[in-house]
């Protein structure tokens, strides 16, 4: 049990920024923001990103289709 005012906090791995070109590091930055917010690791982020793209690819060929 938690002692009174301790707090356990989930470690999330972050994406290195430091070298990268400007849109690299934006688009890095917008991922650690994602994986920060909904406590997501590297792989879990990949999965996301992946179903994104996936639905956003078939509304794509849907509205051409029309």
């Amino acid at each position: 049990m938690a002692k009174l005012g301790e707090i356990k906090l989930k470690q999330i791995q972050q994406l290195n920024t430091a070298e990268s070109s400007l849109i690299i590091r934006k688009h890095k930055e917008v991922l650690n923001l994602m994986m920060r917010n909904l406590q997501l690791d590297t792989y879990a982020l990949t999965w996301v990103q992946f179903f994104k793209g996936f639905a956003l690819g078939g509304l794509i060929v849907w509205a051409l289709m029309r």
